[in-house]
C-alpha cells in the first residue's frame, strides 16, 4: 500500500495553479525521461483521477528484479541530469523501496480530500541497475494535475413530496445543468413517487425510467427535447428511452413513447438491456455509451432487479443507483431463494470498485423514504413525506452499503442513518 504520508505530506508543500479540466477522468501525462538498465528502460504507469478521495495507484513494470528502488515524487518539475539520466520531479519525497521478483512495484493510496485544483504531481522511479552506465536506471516520469471538484448542479429548495396535492404539479422539473434534467413524479399521483433523469448529448439524448403511470411524462420530456434540439440547433434530434430497472413504477410511462417519431425504447429483459448497451458479459462488463461528446458508464448491478444497472455520467459526476442505494428502504426481494442477495453483494462491490478513482458529484437513486432525521424512516408505502431526506448521497454512502453487505454472511435488515437494507424471502 502507497504510504499515505507520501501524497499528504506532497500536497501540503506547495499548490501550483494550472488550467482548469475536467473533473474526470485521466489527468495523466506522460513525460518520458526514462533511462534504460540491463532489462531495457523501466516503465511507470499512473492511473486515478486525483479527485477527492479517489484511488491512486502507481504501477512500474520491466526494472531490474529484486531491486533497491526508490521512488521520487514533488509538486514541481526539476528536469536535472542526474546519473546519466534526467530527475524530473523535484525530489519532495523519496520513498525507498524494492523491486519484486519480476521487476515490479504497484502502490495503491487515496489521493487527498481537499487539494487544490490544478495541484501538479510528478512522479519517477530511480532503480539501482549495474546495467546501466552509472549504476542506475529510471522509469518515464508521469505528471499528474489536480482536476475542479464535480460540478455543482441545480438542485431545487425542496422537491415535491405528496405534502401539497392541491398546489403541486404532477411532474417536478429540474434543470441540474445546461445538458441534465431531473424529474420527478408527484406522490400525489403515485406513492412511488419516482425520480427520472435525462441526459443531452450532441448525437441523441437519452431519458432513464419513464415514472409509475399516471403522468404526463411523454408530453413533459418531448417539450424539453425540443426546446433543447432547437436551442442547439438540432433537427429530427433522437431519443433514447431505458431503464434502471424494469420495476411497474420505472417502466409504466413507457407506452406513451412507443411508436413515437424519433423516439428509440429499450425493452426491460435482462436479455433486451444486455443486448442495447452491448453487454458481452453479462454482469460483469461495464460499458460506455455515447452521447455524442458525452460518455455515460453503464454498470450491470442485478440484485433488486434482474435487468438493474447503475449509470455514471462523466459530465456531472453523478452516479445514479436505481433502487440499489437511495435514502429508503433498500428491498431486495427473493434474496436467499432466488439467490438475489448474493448478487446484490458482488453488484456493490462492482460499483465500488469502479468508482474507486472517478469523482462523484453525488449518487442519486430512484425514491426517497427516508426522514431527514437519521434513522428514521416513512413507512412503507407512503403517500405523504413532509420531512423527507433529500435525494442525494454520496461516495461515503455508497462505501457504507458495500461494506455492510459485504459483512453479511446471512441477509438480514440492517438500518443505517440514511438507508434501510431489507433483504427478505
Amino acid at each position: 500500500m502507497l504510504r499515505s504520508s507520501l501524497l499528504l505530506v506532497a500536497v501540503a508543500a506547495l499548490a501550483l495553479r494550472a488550467e482548469a479540466q475536467s473533473p474526470c477522468c485521466n489527468p495523466w501525462s506522460d513525460l518520458g525521461q526514462s533511462l534504460a538498465g540491463a532489462a531495457g528502460a523501466p516503465s511507470l504507469d499512473a492511473t486515478g483521477s486525483l479527485a477527492d478521495g479517489t484511488q491512486l495507484v502507481l504501477d512500474l513494470d520491466g526494472a531490474a528484479h529484486s531491486a533497491p528502488s526508490w521512488l521520487v515524487a514533488g509538486l514541481a518539475s526539476l528536469s536535472a541530469p542526474f546519473k546519466g539520466g534526467v530527475m524530473v520531479p523535484v525530489p519532495q519525497i523519496v520513498l525507498p523501496l524494492v523491486t519484486d521478483a519480476n521487476g515490479r512495484i504497484s502502490l495503491v493510496g487515496s489521493w487527498p480530500v481537499g487539494v487544490l485544483q490544478g495541484t501538479n504531481l510528478f512522479a519517477q522511479f530511480w532503480v539501482q541497475d549495474a546495467g546501466s552506465p552509472k549504476g542506475y536506471a529510471a522509469s518515464n516520469a508521469q505528471q499528474g494535475i489536480t482536476p475542479p471538484p464535480p460540478p455543482v448542479g441545480n438542485v431545487p429548495a425542496d422537491w415535491i413530496n405528496g405534502s401539497n396535492c392541491a398546489g403541486d404539479p404532477p411532474i417536478q422539473i429540474d434543470q441540474y445543468g445546461p445538458n441534465t434534467w431531473i424529474l420527478r413524479q408527484s406522490k400525489c399521483t403515485n406513492f412511488e413517487g419516482p425520480f427520472m433523469f435525462l441526459f443531452f448529448g450532441q448525437d441523441r439524448a437519452i431519458m432513464f425510467d419513464t415514472g409509475a403511470g399516471n403522468i404526463p411524462i411523454y408530453d413533459t420530456v418531448n417539450g424539453i427535447v425540443q426546446g433543447w434540439a432547437t436551442a442547439h440547433g438540432k433537427v429530427n434530434y433522437p431519443l433514447v428511452v431505458a431503464h434502471t430497472h424494469g420495476h411497474g413504477d420505472h417502466i409504466a410511462g413507457d407506452p406513451q413513447f412507443a411508436g413515437k417519431p424519433n423516439v428509440t425504447l429499450v425493452g426491460t429483459s435482462q436479455a433486451a438491456v444486455a443486448a442495447f448497451f452491448g453487454f458481452v458479459d453479462w454482469p460483469n462488463d461495464i460499458v460506455q455509451f455515447e452521447l455524442g461528446g458525452r460518455t455515460l458508464d453503464i454498470i450491470a448491478t442485478p440484485g433488486h432487479q434482474s435487468a438493474h444497472i447503475s449509470i455514471y455520467d462523466h459530465e456531472t459526476c453523478l452516479l445514479l443507483m436505481g433502487d440499489m442505494l437511495y435514502p429508503g428502504h433498500l428491498f431486495i426481494s427473493g434474496a436467499v431463494s432466488q439467490g438475489n442477495f448474493a448478487k446484490y453483494k458482488a453488484s456493490a462491490q462492482r460499483v465500488v470498485d469502479f468508482m474507486a478513482d472517478k469523482p462523484i458529484a453525488w449518487v442519486f437513486g430512484n425514491h426517497v423514504e427516508a426522514k431527514n432525521i437519521p434513522f428514521q424512516f416513512y413507512p412503507y408505502p407512503s403517500s405523504s413525506q413532509p420531512d423527507e431526506h433529500d435525494p442525494y448521497l454520496t461516495r461515503a454512502h455508497l462505501l457504507e452499503l458495500n461494506a455492510a453487505v459485504q459483512a453479511m454472511t446471512t441477509p438480514v435488515v440492517q438500518t443505517h442513518a440514511d438507508f434501510r437494507i431489507e433483504p427478505n424471502g
